[in-house]
């Protein structure tokens, strides 16, 4: 626009050399594509051989382009001395202009991608990628990221499509759709959670403890709480990720997570102010039927991308102790966004190839300036967006989390087979770990572990896999009075082979 407003004609002149630049080649990419489906097609009507209707169409398609995208350089060609003619300038003074306007968008594009690369080195080069001092906007999502409070939406019902009657609207359960938002793929969960009767040790032979009324078998009092549980596992837990210790699990967290539904949320809560005190996290552990949800979270990176997470919820109710135990993966991100990390692609000879790829590429780098008319929008956004709009409830305004932009650009779990070895590992560790801290905790207490012990056997060998070979029953008959009933609409083959061999003799 400032280029029009002072030199017009030179302004046009440069914009008709970048379109014959992006037209020609359009054309030359049409015409490597016609010519030979043109001489194929040649040779099949000479040799009087049939051709596919693709190969017509394809040819019919790429030949009106090649003419027009022709016709177009030819008129764009001619263009600059139309220009001249009618704004009575001077060829010679136009094409000095033109040159120089040519040669500062060239200039300014060149400069663009090379500023672009420096940044991505200097990011590439960077221990943390962090802002030295962060705005009230980045402040603010810091603050939300690890808070211990988080806010998830319950899933909406799924909607009945009327015009298919096979669609009634049911689905099982979706396992990839979790209340943890931003902690990837629910990979695994304890369903029902793990339940176990808080009684005496058994100190009394099996025979007559089992006829004993239960009320003897417990204790009048309880004997712990929750998050008297919730501190002994967070003390037994944080070996695991000793810095010291080469053999600890990198990237090992740990920490309180509250979570309630969004529906759920009051319209002024205290905790989006200031952040809980221990003694009321204490207090929502304790209480069962609380609208928050704590869950112990519990976390491992081996590269830093693949993360493993454990959620653990503990709850004393009914005289018993439950135990809802979930687990997910966080994969890697795609790998054009490890661009950076392979050969010479950061350094001065990348910054050179950034360059000549905006040169090469500079009609549409050109035409991508109408983004600008986007700024003024763009900078209305960042300044609104710099107060936390949580702290003060509008109507209507929903405070859930929607998605986690990590989690919808990492590779699908059915693509990550070579790395859900490491994610079940973590998982397999975390877990055993956890129960036999539950175990040991429980024995302190001075209560009976054996019912424990049976349930966490069978959780511990859920998932063992079976590598031998295939294993197939057919013609078997399970149960009582169960029969079989040969298939008579497939001869059995030993049928069929003896009545031939009955023929042939």
């Amino acid at each position: 626009m400032t280029g029009f407003s002072v030199d017009p004609p030179a302004t046009l002149a440069v914009a008709s050399g970048l379109g014959f630049w992006r037209l020609s080649r359009l054309t030359i990419r049409a015409a490597r594509v016609v010519l030979p489906l043109r001489a194929k097609a040649t040779l099949n009507r000479w040799l009087h051989r049939t051709r596919w209707q693709s190969e017509n169409d394809k040819l019919r398609h790429q030949t009106r382009l090649l003419r027009l995208s022709g016709v177009g350089c030819a008129v764009l060609a001619v263009m600059p001395l139309l220009i001249a003619g009618f704004s009575r300038v001077p060829l010679d003074d136009m094409t000095r202009a033109t040159g120089f306007l040519a040669v500062l968008i060239a200039f300014v594009v060149g400069a663009r991608g090379a500023a672009f690369q420096l940044s991505l080195n200097r990011m590439h080069r960077a221990g943390s990628l962090g802002p030295r001092k962060r705005t009230l906007r980045l402040q603010a999502i810091d603050d939300q990221q690890f808070h211990p409070y988080v806010v998830y939406r319950r899933p909406a019902p799924p909607v009945v499509d009327e015009e298919d009657p096979e669609d009634l609207g049911f689905e099982l359960v979706d396992e990839d759709r979790s209340p943890f938002v931003g902690s990837g793929e629910l990979v695994h969960r304890w369903l029902p959670p793990l339940t176990v009767q808080l009684m005496r040790p058994a100190a009394i032979p099996v025979e007559v403890r089992d006829h004993q009324p239960m009320t003897e078998l417990e204790y009048a009092t309880p004997r712990f709480r929750a998050h008297d549980l919730v501190d002994y596992l967070k003390t037994a837990m944080a070996p695991m990720g000793d810095v010291d210790d080469p053999t600890g699990l990198r990237g090992f967290t740990m920490r309180d997570r509250l979570y309630i539904a969004e529906s759920d949320v009051q319209s002024q809560p205290e905790w989006l102010e200031k952040r809980p005190d221990p003694a009321d996290i204490e207090k929502l552990i304790d209480d069962p039927y609380d609208n928050v949800h704590h869950f112990l979270e519990i976390g491992a990176s081996a590269t830093g991308e693949l993360v493993t997470t454990v959620f653990l919820r503990i709850t004393v109710k009914g005289r018993a102790l439950s135990l809802d135990f979930a687990a997910c993966a966080l994969t890697r991100t795609p790998a054009e966004y490890h661009v950076l990390n392979a050969f010479a692609e950061s350094g001065a000879s990348a910054v050179v190839r950034s360059i000549l790829r905006r040169l090469l590429n500079l009609p549409a780098e050109v035409a991508g300036v109408w983004h600008l008319a986007e700024a003024p929008l763009l900078l209305t956004s960042a300044v609104r967006a710099r107060k936390n709009r949580m702290l003060k409830p509008r109507r209507g305004m929903a405070i859930g989390a929607r998605l986690s932009i990590r989690e919808e650009k990492s590779t699908p779990w059915k693509q990550a087979q070579l790395d859900e070895v490491t994610i079940h590992d973590h998982m397999k560790l975390i877990e055993q770990r956890l129960l036999k801290a539950v175990e040991d905790f429980l024995e302190w207490k001075g209560l009976d572990t054996s019912a424990f012990k049976k349930r966490a056997t069978s959780i511990v060998n859920t998932g063992v896999l079976n590598m031998g070979g295939r294993t197939e029953i057919k013609q078997s008959a399970i149960g009582a009075n169960a029969q079989v009933r040969a298939d008579t609409r497939e001869p059995d083959r030993n049928t069929g082979q003896s009545s031939n061999s009955e023929g042939e003799q």
